[in-house]
């Protein structure tokens, strides 16, 4: 990703504030009406069901959090962005007890009135077709291609 790009620096702090749990500096990054799909729950989002659906994700882990992102790449022209990463995400229960796995994430920013906003997010879990298992067991260190 292109450390020039200003949705660099914003998808850095939009991952900070997650990792942190920060919910109103998360929503600070959409505008009011956007669409997101999401590897759990439900089929898709609206605005307002998916802060509801962050508040419950950060409830299920109210422990440390871990949400880093890795092979970040930025594609963008004019007023549009899409920025895909894997990302892994873990957090703690109130025993101490974590949990994670590497997801897929693509990201749509688009400029509005001058600030960046996502306009869409999709986060992914891939899943074997056979036997329709979800595949949380696998990371870029196994050597999976991407």
């Amino acid at each position: 990703m292109s450390a020039t790009h200003p949705v660099y620096a914003l998808q850095q702090a939009w991952a900070l504030a997650v990792k942190r749990q920060d919910l109103p500096q998360i929503q600070s990054f959409y505008p009011a009406e956007f669409r997101a799909f999401d590897a759990i729950k439900q089929l898709q989002f609206n605005a307002s069901d998916y802060f509801v659906h962050w508040q419950q994700c950060m409830e299920f882990c109210p422990g440390h959090s871990h949400f880093d992102l890795h092979q970040v790449q930025l594609h963008s022209s004019g007023e549009l962005a899409l920025v895909t990463a894997l990302v892994y995400c873990a957090g703690s229960d109130e025993q101490g007890n974590s949990q994670g796995c590497w997801m897929r994430l693509s990201q749509g920013w688009q400029l509005q009135q001058n600030n960046w906003r996502i306009i869409h997010d999709h986060f992914s879990v891939p899943f074997d077709m056979v036997t329709t298992q979800v595949l949380f067991q696998l990371s870029p260190e196994q050597g999976e291609p991407v």
